[in-house]
């Protein structure tokens, strides 16, 4: 029917149709090419097509072409072509070692130190004595003040607002998922249960240190999925009792016609060598769901029930939880991002994980695509954060990671190769090192002015 009305229109229509389309199909083409081969020109090809041809039908393209991309994959490997391979190289930690006990040899060290000066200053006292009968040395013990620091609790701030009864029940038993972190004599990471055959897997790594030289964040890794070997998924674990996570609003995202300032910057009492550690991506963009977020006090998105809200309070600490309005009620929590449904909660994987419902995921591609994808997650003792990232994940397969990474609770950040990105942040010049070798587009994009949301963690304390 259709193709007799156009056969129908005057030839030059047909012509202005059929040249219009052509054009189209080569965007289309090319924009799919550029996702693998330069993925900043694709993302910036893919939302220019939104813009021509809606959301949804960029998500359909665009899982097309991930779609062929996993099938090449999966035939090279099958074909023995490429091997997957472990992401980087290192003495892992040994078993329940932690922080603490890091912290423990260092003492144990300065104890030995100050015993053999006491020893030392016994013998020069010894012989004063026996020149001059002078009393006898002092030998109390070393004090407790005399030793290195062990980890050190969060720095709080001034709160914004005396609690209430109300706010606290709030707060309580909508993100109830992680209680608040309380200054600990240890922090543990225990070895992960591998779930591939690569080695060292599961094993973690000390990654990355504070100014003092103390480890607040170890790395491992992950193999998830027996269908894609070379998938490979990367785990961080940040001490929430030595660190501290922050949101940056982008210059353009979230957007929204709220009045706030957008640098779109990290503040430059964090900017600096020894505090900021880490940063990291957020979540999507607000055509992608429009789920809510806040900053400092600033709802620049309404909130949307039942979703997976990463909050801020007043005194430093953080929760991951499934909103509820009854959360508003509290005048301690400053800033939250939401981004889709929980995928982990209260250590189980959420089973709607395989659904394709845009409203709930995003209108990305669907949750079955094997793509680029990030999540953060907390620990059941609200001491440790999670960030995971990894390339081919769908994201039952991200859920199983990290639920085998010991989340209990987490929720996916953005997806896709190029929007996917974690730095290291290191030395005196504020060195930028991705996670993974593959994350090698725009590196330490988030040390300037950025128009997406993101995230940054710093060392706590001065």
């Amino acid at each position: 029917m259709l193709i007799r009305k156009f056969t129908s229109w005057p030839r030059r229509g047909r012509i202005v149709v059929l040249v219009v389309a052509g054009a189209l199909i080569v965007a289309l083409a090319s924009s799919c090419a550029a996702v693998t081969v330069v993925p900043a020109a694709g993302a910036q090809a893919a939302d220019w097509l939104r813009g021509i041809i809606g959301d949804e039908a960029v998500a359909q393209l665009e899982n097309v072409v991930y779609q062929i991309q996993d099938d090449v994959q999966q035939v090279a490997y099958a074909v023995g072509i490429g091997r997957p391979s472990s992401p980087w190289q290192g003495t892992p930690v040994a078993a329940g070692q932690d922080a603490a006990a890091q912290d423990a040899a260092a003492q144990d060290a300065a104890t030995q130190d100050a015993a053999a000066q006491d020893a030392a200053a016994q013998d020069a006292a010894a012989q004063t004595a026996a020149e001059t009968a002078a009393a006898p040395t002092d030998s109390t013990p070393l004090g407790p003040t005399d030793l290195p620091p062990t980890l050190s609790p969060l720095a709080s701030p001034t709160p914004g607002g005396a609690p209430t009864a109300t706010s606290d029940a709030a707060v309580t038993t909508t993100l109830a998922s992680t209680p608040t972190p309380v200054a600990q004599p240890t922090w543990s990471v225990q070895p992960l249960k591998p779930m591939g055959t690569l080695p060292e897997e599961g094993k973690w790594l000390g990654y990355l240190q504070n100014a003092t030289g103390q480890v607040v964040a170890y790395r491992t890794f992950l193999q998830p999925d027996k269908h894609r070997p070379y998938a490979v998924v990367a785990i961080v674990a940040f001490n929430l009792s030595a660190t501290r996570l922050h949101l940056v609003l982008g210059t353009l995202e979230p957007a929204s016609d709220v009045a706030i300032a957008r640098p779109g910057t990290i503040p430059a009492e964090d900017l600096r060598a020894g505090k900021l550690l880490a940063t990291f991506n957020g979540g999507f963009k607000v055509a992608h769901g429009h789920f809510g977020v806040m900053v400092n006090g600033t709802a620049v998105v309404p909130p949307r029930d039942g979703m997976a809200t990463v909050a801020f309070y007043d005194d430093g600490h953080i929760t991951l939880g499934e909103w509820d309005p009854a959360v508003l009620s509290s005048t301690h929590i400053i800033t939250w991002r939401q981004n889709g449904p929980l995928v982990i909660q209260d250590g189980q994987i959420n089973p709607h994980t395989a659904d394709t419902a845009p409203q709930d995921w995003g209108y990305t591609v669907p949750g079955g695509t094997a793509i680029w994808r990030s999540g953060i997650g907390i620990s059941a003792d609200g001491g440790t954060l999670y960030y995971i990232a990894g390339p081919s994940l769908t994201l039952p397969v991200l859920a199983t990671a990290m639920q085998d990474a010991g989340m209990q609770q987490a929720m996916q950040l953005d997806i896709n190769n190029f929007w996917v990105h974690f730095d290291a942040i290191q030395g005196p010049g504020l060195q930028a090192t991705p996670l993974l070798d593959k994350m090698n587009n725009k590196i330490g994009r988030y040390l300037l002015a950025y128009p997406r949301d993101f995230f940054y963690v710093t060392a706590d304390g001065p």
